[in-house]
């Protein structure tokens, strides 16, 4: 019988000095709101005062950089905890200008330990390609305590190093590339079982089709296309060890099954919901069977509203969600947050020459007001669009149907 592994749960992240944030931007999955008996099944409780989120989303008008931040955390989880070097995440695109970056991340294990991992990245400047490296990294350990408040959770004042980049030695040095992180010596020392990190950022605005296994269920092919009787994705490879992929399509009250080797002939066929539907489904699947984090950006782009509510339900459902995964989504839909009962599940992205998060919790905002009232309101500030812009963009749309009569 083999032994339990432990189970490292993604907390917190902090970004400092990273030119397009507003500096010390937080991203967190813990509750800072009351747990309440009538939501707690919606939360994961991990130890004490320490409980999680298991929906996050990030709403804003167009341009406050919402795919950013998620693009980020994406990144730096997969560069901890996939073992990625920089290069082979999406932080080789975010990070930009010339100054020093410094992302804090904060991870908590089921064997009742909590760990600070503080990197400050640097540009190489005698690299002629200009890459990403990892300057120093220290990583903090300590045991947690269940009379902590939420407060002090990650408080981490007066704990020494477990790990210091810097502090090695020669040999560890020149076996650890620039742009490798050290957490891995925590992962191998600890074995924990890491999250699945997965998302759909790179499909938010094309169009393609995949799905885990062969055969696309058909629950949720009824509920996206009652048309479509079947669909098949099979793979294989050739001779030279290239992926293939055939899908197979049937519609009902057609005799003729319609076969195609790539997306571009199935999509003549399927909405581009449908499509993006069965994509999303996988992985939602996915991220509930193994307990995984999921980001998907602009949840409703081609979606009906009933269907974006839905994949919502999945992780706020206990009995769906026996593995408590973790969604994280963007959205410009602002009527979705009177979906979400907990203010402490909604992030405000907003943009006034830099990225900023207000976390709705941490508003002064009466609790009997609907959230997606306060958002088109503006009351937060920075969540509609201004007026003067609405009036100009107006004003621009009148000239050039005028000029064309001409």
């Amino acid at each position: 019988m083999s032994e339990k592994t432990n189970k490292l749960y993604f907390l917190k992240m902090r970004i400092k000095n990273h030119p397009l944030f507003a500096d010390n931007l937080e991203f967190s999955l813990m509750s800072d709101a009351r747990v309440l008996e009538s939501t707690k099944s919606q939360l994961t409780h991990l130890a004490g005062n320490l409980w999680l989120n298991n929906i996050i989303t990030i709403v804003g008008k167009n341009a406050t950089g919402k795919t950013t931040i998620m693009s980020t955390i994406i990144g730096m989880l997969k560069l901890l905890l996939y073992r990625m070097s920089i290069d082979q995440t999406s932080l080789q695109d975010i990070f930009i200008g010339s100054e020093p970056i410094k992302i804090t991340t904060y991870f908590y294990g089921e064997d009742k330990t909590l760990y600070k991992d503080e990197i400050t990245f640097n540009l190489d400047q005698d690299n002629p390609n200009k890459k990403w490296i990892i300057d120093n990294e220290i990583i903090y350990e300590k045991k947690f305590s269940g009379r902590s408040t939420k407060k002090n959770i990650l408080n981490f004042k007066n704990i020494k190093p477990l790990f210091d980049r810097n502090k090695l030695g020669d040999m560890a040095s020149s076996i650890l590339s620039p742009d490798d992180s050290i957490f891995r010596l925590v992962l191998a020392k600890k074995k924990y079982d890491i999250q699945s990190v997965s998302g759909n950022l790179m499909l938010a605005n094309v169009n393609a089709l995949f799905y885990g296994d062969k055969d696309v269920p058909n629950e949720i092919l009824n509920y996206l296309d009652p048309t479509i009787e079947y669909l098949k994705i099979e793979q294989d490879r050739d001779e030279s060890g290239q992926v293939k992929i055939l899908y197979r399509l049937k519609f009902k009250n057609r005799e003729e099954e319609i076969n195609a080797t790539a997306f571009d002939v199935i999509e003549h066929y399927l909405s581009s919901g449908t499509a993006k539907g069965i994509t999303l489904y996988g992985n939602v699947i996915a991220a509930l069977q193994t307990g995984g984090i999921i980001f998907v950006d602009e949840l409703e782009n081609h979606f009906n509203h009933a269907i974006v509510r839905s994949f919502i339900e999945d992780f706020s459902d206990p009995k769906v969600n026996i593995n408590r995964a973790v969604l994280i989504f963007s959205t410009h839909y602002s009527e979705l947050l009177d979906d979400l009962e907990r203010g402490d599940e909604i992030y405000i992205a907003k943009r006034d020459g830099k990225i900023q998060l207000q976390r709705y919790s941490s508003s002064d905002v009466r609790s009997d007001l609907n959230k997606s009232d306060v958002f088109e309101s503006d009351y937060l500030g920075g969540t509609a669009p201004e007026y003067s812009a609405y009036m100009r963009l107006k004003k621009a749309t009148k000239k050039a149907v005028n000029d064309n009569r001409e």
